[in-house]
């Protein structure tokens, strides 16, 4: 004879054994517990957790870094100084992040000075944080990284970002011959929005490019990636920088690239000229930052579209 204690799965406490044969409630936790074949014992779960790990382990790629395990999906990206794939955190409650890994002979601690700089913009406690700190990259950690084929390499793992497609750059290489006014301006005053509160807290990006933005097409929303050069305010590293370099891109954005993209034709005259301004006036951004450059293009849209409207986006027709 094999006695059971019946435990509740909520707290751990032991049931009576009236447990096996109707509903009761813990006496410890008031948790109403119902005994049933249907339920998956840890044991079962458990052995076929590590089935399933046997068998990823011996198929895919593997990433071990400060203790934690990921397994590589597909690769995203190739940069100057890392790699970029998609992972999977190997454990009960699997989690798919963003790894980059540093290449051989990559300039030392680059990622890790990317870290630094995420977790002090993730821990700021200014006036929109909560909200914020969501569009903004979200670091996991950072270590060193060990890979199935014995490589070791600098990684930083970040949240993967739901929803999004890829970065401007890519977008630029299916519209060759530029995208729509109407999608330039919502992916301006996106990056506007994230600037202005980035630059109120006494950061600068340093970097922003196409490559540095990722698109969320469904939800019109951008993200900004690649903080490894960002650095605090100075007299010499201000808020301009960015906001010349966000009008550029946008000029590459409807354009279709090159290093010096003219202003077409086909751009709205408001818009058109706010986009100069922007892009070649650096005493105009500085006085009237990342909000005043967003209602003038809030203005300009109006002049040009009329009152606001969603526009389905697609990033490659």
């Amino acid at each position: 004879m094999h006695p059971h204690t019946p435990i509740c799965p909520q707290c751990g406490a032991p049931l009576p054994r009236q447990a096996l044969w109707r509903t009761v409630t813990c006496a410890y936790c008031s948790a109403e517990v119902t005994h049933g074949e249907r339920i998956v014992r840890a044991a079962s779960f458990r052995a076929a957790y590590l089935r399933s790990r046997a068998i990823d382990d011996a198929s895919t790629c593997m990433v071990n870094c400060d203790s934690q395990q990921y397994r590589t999906l597909l690769p995203l990206g190739y940069g100057s100084t890392a790699r970029v794939v998609l992972g999977q955190r190997q454990s009960a409650l699997a989690e798919r992040v963003v790894i980059k890994l540093a290449h051989p002979g990559a300039t030392p601690d680059r990622l890790k000075r990317e870290w630094q700089v995420l977790q002090q913009l993730q821990e700021l406690a200014h006036p929109g944080a909560a909200y914020f700190s969501q569009r903004l990259p979200q670091p996991v950690l950072f270590g060193l990284a060990k890979e199935t084929n014995g490589a070791q390499a600098e990684a930083l793992v970040l949240r993967n970002p739901a929803g999004y497609w890829g970065s401007l750059a890519d977008v630029i290489q299916h519209h060759r011959h530029g995208i729509e006014a109407r999608h330039a301006i919502w992916i301006w005053r996106r990056m506007l929005e994230v600037l202005g509160y980035v630059h109120e807290a006494g950061w600068i990006h340093g970097r922003l490019t196409p490559a540095h933005l990722l698109v969320q097409p469904d939800d019109h929303g951008i993200l900004i990636i690649g903080w490894a050069d960002a650095q605090p305010q100075t007299a010499h590293v201000t808020p301009a920088r960015d906001l010349m370099q966000a009008a550029w891109t946008i000029r590459s954005i409807l354009h279709g690239g090159t290093d010096e993209p003219p202003i077409g034709h086909g751009t709205p005259a408001p818009l058109a000229a706010v986009l100069k301004q922007a892009s070649e006036d650096a005493h105009w951004c500085a006085n009237a930052g990342a909000a005043g450059i967003d209602q003038a293009v809030k203005s300009a849209a109006h002049a040009a579209f009329g009152a606001p409207q969603f526009t389905p986006f697609s990033p490659t027709t």
